[in-house]
């Protein structure tokens, strides 16, 4: 019973392969990362064009920023978490006019975290958080970018 178990396995991977092979007995390799055979259209149609692109650095544990952090200090206060760009952007613009602080749209995992102010100690961000909370924004907290 064993051997016709061995066998079996040595049978099915015998017909495998890397070649492929068509009706027509063409049996030439297909290039994984060459374009579809009879394809002319352009990959990138409707997309727009690339005017800038940051590589996260080391540690950034998938943070995506709007404003390189280091340019700031590392604490901000977020004011929420939206699960579209586009809700954070109208959120982003709408605080950017109440306050003269910086306000940074944060992408992590799946979220776009709107995020305000550069301080270098969670404490210095303690007047702008009861600011915000005051402000119509309860559940601002201080969180380190």
């Amino acid at each position: 019973m064993k051997y016709l178990l061995f066998l079996s396995v040595f049978v099915l991977l015998a017909g495998c392969g890397t070649a492929t092979s068509s009706d027509d007995g063409n049996d030439e390799v297909i290039d994984p990362y060459a374009d579809p055979p009879g394809y002319s259209g352009d990959p990138f149609a409707g997309f727009g064009s690339v005017t800038s692109i940051r590589f996260p650095a080391e540690g950034d544990a998938g943070i995506e920023t709007e404003e390189p952090a280091d340019l700031y200090g590392p604490w901000s206060i977020q004011v929420a978490a939206c699960g579209s760009m586009d809700a954070a952007l109208t959120l982003r613009d709408t605080i950017a006019a109440q306050t003269d602080q910086p306000v940074f749209v944060d992408h992590i995992g799946s979220y776009y975290k709107v995020r305000v102010g550069s301080f270098e100690t969670s404490s210095d961000s303690d007047g702008l958080r009861v600011q915000l909370r005051s402000g119509g924004y309860p559940d601002a907290w201080s969180v380190r970018r």
